[in-house]
């Protein structure tokens, strides 16, 4: 039998926005350009990693910076502390602005993806940025939705009520849940999420650029030849096509055999 391994691979494009306000967190590198494909990154097993995608709040001072800063903290706590304290990261975010009075009130969005054990991954969540999984569990292959926007309208709608969610007027996409450089903001305890595995699925983690251009029923189907870099290729064309606004970040890690699938 073949050893498995995670492999791991994210894009993120600055589409009509002025600013490139979301950032990704691979392989210890925190990423925040108008364009970029990252590296690949193959894991084995038995290793532990982490990546994460943060989301800067538009309405808030400085917001590529706030992205940026979140996850810098994340790196620098994942040695210490799985599942993430987020009332500590919070107490950090607003430490390190409290230096720069200019920019109070900066806010961001953070999920996070850890694997420290056999094929678990832990997923943590604040904001409107989502995990999805790649499910092999039934006769045709898809994409669902695994966690739940900290926002309005998740707490005036049930999720049975998805199908009425685009009768709401915008205002209810506000959050409810996020990090913000103000010392009296306050985060609720983020429950952790645990997803197990099996060869060949796969975990994404979006920021809402991409799920509110193209929902993931219509995202491509992950083959096993496929490679990652050509997934993350063919969805950005499909992006392309509906002339998205906003920002739009992604992060897909793969369960797979030591036979390593091609860039």
């Amino acid at each position: 039998m073949n050893d498995l391994n995670f492999e791991l691979q994210g894009f993120s494009l600055k589409f009509k926005s002025p600013q490139q306000q979301d950032a990704m967190l691979i392989a210890h590198k925190v990423l925040q350009h108008d364009r970029i494909l990252s590296k690949r990154r193959i894991y084995p097993i038995h290793e532990a990693w982490c990546t994460a995608l943060a989301d800067g709040v538009s309405q808030s001072p400085q917001a590529q910076l706030a992205s940026k800063k979140i996850l810098q903290l994340v790196d620098q706590n994942q040695s210490m502390q799985v599942p993430f304290n987020f009332a500590l990261l919070q107490q950090q975010f607003c430490q390190y602005f409290s230096q720069l009075p200019e920019h109070h009130g900066t806010s961001t969005t953070l999920i996070t993806l850890t694997h420290s054990q056999s094929q678990f991954i832990e997923i943590q969540h604040l904001g409107n940025s989502r995990a999805y999984l790649y499910s092999l569990a039934q006769a045709t292959p898809q994409w669902r939705q695994l966690t739940r926007d900290h926002s309005f309208i998740e707490e005036l709608l049930a999720p049975t009520d998805m199908q009425n969610r685009v009768c709401y007027a915008s205002c209810y996409d506000m959050l409810t849940q996020y990090f913000c450089a103000d010392d009296s903001h306050e985060v609720c305890i983020s429950p952790l999420q645990e997803q197990f595995l099996t060869e060949n699925e796969a975990l994404v983690i979006c920021t809402d650029g991409i799920y509110q251009s193209l929902a993931c029923s219509d995202w491509p189907l992950l083959q096993p030849d496929l490679s990652l870099a050509n997934w993350l290729l063919q969805l950005k064309e499909k992006l392309e096509q509906h002339k998205p606004y906003d920002n739009a970040s992604i992060v897909i890690v793969r369960l797979t055999s030591s036979k390593v699938h091609p860039q």
